[in-house]
């Protein structure tokens, strides 16, 4: 028969006027080559591998063919134009059928139905093929280990045993429902997860076993299973004997038979602990969640701490470097003047007394300075005492202005001074305050190019006193502006030395904070700063 299929097969080529040809038989298990025309089998070696994968995945077709990589390689190889394919004989049951590969230089003639010589030598093809499939299955079966003769009913026996055993071995939930949706068959396993016996289980309807608020769900996916006559999946709960819920993950298919319904074949794996494991898990996922969240802040916090904690190092390096500089300073002037007045003693007069009043002025310097540390220090303890009274605070900045306009006409800047005529009294300690004012207007003169202008206005307002003290200096940056009240804070400005410890302005502002007042700060880089002060006035008489 095989010779005969070979004989028809290349008759069909001439006719035709293909170039070659390939008649192939493929299943699930294997594939091979029933016929070829005029070429080497090794031609077709990859190509025949492509289609057997093709035909086990979504079947054979031209469309599909043609989109293989391979098939544009083997066009290429045989030089021809075209490619007809047709399926000669199927058994769908098994996936087993013959395709027919016709390739030509041009348009193949078996494209066109009206060719009755073609069709016709088609058509004989196809029964001589079809008489091949009855020979086999009566005594040669193609599976790979049924190469011993054995009759349907032998095969039809084996596969029921082996049911049977799959049966029997399988933990999961295995059953067989009729057509109204009853258990015909289930497995013992599978029973005694639903805590009930197999004969117990036998007869009972699908739906008693699924919760009244699924019921719905299930009947919809097994209409959906009646309908397409394809594998269907769907998760649902079962209801034990004892009634306690598993859950499942259910695939079943329909059985047919001569295109009706007849049954159900499904499988339920138990999902039980997943189930309850996810369930956990979503429980979990908020307090994980908090968790990341708090560690996120805690570690934020951390940071602050750390940052902070190495700013304030680094303030305080800068406060020890800054104050053993302005300490060394004045120390220098001191220990040098002395140190030539007691080696020179023909020393004039007129140079040892201008000695001796450099000597005060820069001892009075580090007097001051040592006086503005230990106030820093004892504001911060607690410990300092204000020594509250009520004064004059137009008359109190009239003398620290005096006492600045020599610094100031040395650096040749206009020093101002606008007030009301009338006293303004204020209840305060009154040589702190003027402490606080010869710092601001003091920094205001050190921090103004000659020729520039520093001005003091008091403003006399409903319950309040308002002091500015405007320059026309340098000016503070805007990132810096936020810090000048900080201990050991000092404003970076490359390329200009000006010197200074950093705490005039933390002590101008814990005094100010201590008597209730307010104290801000106005500045832009190359136009001057302007601080104002706020206290509330007194109303008692002057002491």
């Amino acid at each position: 028969m095989n010779e005969l299929i070979d004989n028809t097969f290349k008759i069909l080529a001439k006719v035709t006027n293909s170039k070659t040809g390939l008649l192939l038989r493929i299943n699930n298990f294997e594939s091979y080559v029933m016929s070829l025309v005029d070429v080497n089998p090794a031609t077709f070696e990859e190509f025949i591998q492509s289609l057997a994968h093709l035909h086990r995945s979504t079947g054979i077709d031209y469309d599909s063919v043609e989109n293989l990589p391979v098939y544009k390689s083997i066009v290429n190889e045989l030089d021809v134009q075209s490619c007809f394919i047709q399926n000669v004989y199927s058994i769908n049951e098994q996936n087993d059928s013959v395709y027919l590969f016709l390739f030509s230089d041009e348009n193949n003639k078996l494209f066109y139905s009206e060719n009755d010589v073609c069709m016709s030598i088609l058509n004989i093809l196809s029964s001589q093929v079809k008489e091949i499939f009855y020979e086999t299955l009566n005594k040669k079966s193609l599976l790979p280990f049924a190469d011993t003769k054995v009759d349907a009913d032998t095969i039809v026996k084996n596969w029921e045993e082996n049911f049977k055993n799959l049966l029997q071995i399988s933990n999961d939930l295995i059953f067989m429902l009729d057509k109204e949706g009853c258990l015909l068959k289930v497995n013992e396993s599978g029973a005694l997860l639903l805590d009930y016996s197999e004969r117990e289980l036998l007869g009972k309807h699908f739906l008693e076993l699924v919760p009244a608020d699924k019921n719905i769900e299930v009947s919809e996916a097994i209409s959906k299973m009646l309908q397409s006559d394809k594998v269907i999946n769907f998760t649902t709960n079962l209801k034990t004997k004892l009634d306690r819920l598993r859950s499942f993950e259910i695939t079943g298919r329909t059985i047919m038979r001569d295109g009706k319904v007849i049954g159900m074949l499904g499988i339920g794996n138990d999902i039980s602990k997943m189930k309850k494991y996810e369930d956990e898990l979503i429980k979990l996922k908020p307090k994980l969640t908090e968790a990341k969240r708090l560690i996120s802040l805690e570690r934020a916090r951390l940071w602050q701490q750390s940052s902070l904690i190495e700013e304030l190092d680094r303030l305080k390096s800068e406060f020890v470097s800054n104050i053993s500089h302005e300490l060394r300073t004045p120390l220098a002037s001191i220990i040098g003047f002395s140190e030539t007045i007691v080696s020179d003693p023909d020393l004039p007069e007129e140079m040892k007394s201008e000695f001796n009043k450099v000597i005060l002025n820069e001892g009075k310097r580090l007097a001051k300075l040592i006086n503005d540390v230990l106030d820093i220090s004892k504001i911060e303890g607690g410990k300092i005492i204000l020594n509250k009274i009520s004064f004059d605070v137009v008359e109190i900045l009239k003398e620290v202005v005096d006492r600045n306009n020599e610094s100031a006409l040395r650096k040749k800047i206009t020093l101002k001074f606008e007030h009301p005529n009338n006293p303004i009294l204020i209840e305060a300690d009154k040589e702190k305050i003027a402490q606080s004012f010869e710092a601001l207007i003091n920094n205001a003169i050190k921090f103004t190019n000659g020729d520039g202008r520093v001005k003091v206005i008091v403003n006399n307002q409903f319950k309040e006193v308002e002091i500015i003290i405007s320059d026309t200096g340098i000016g503070i940056p805007e990132k810096d502006l936020p810090y000048i009240f900080q201990k050991f804070y000092r404003v970076s400005r490359p390329g200009t030395e000006i010197p200074g410890t950093g705490i005039g302005l933390v002590f101008v502002k814990q005094m100010i904070d201590l008597h209730k007042g307010m104290i801000s700060v106005q500045s832009e880089i190359g136009n001057g700063t302007t601080f104002i002060v706020k206290f509330l006035k007194s109303f008692k008489a002057k002491n």
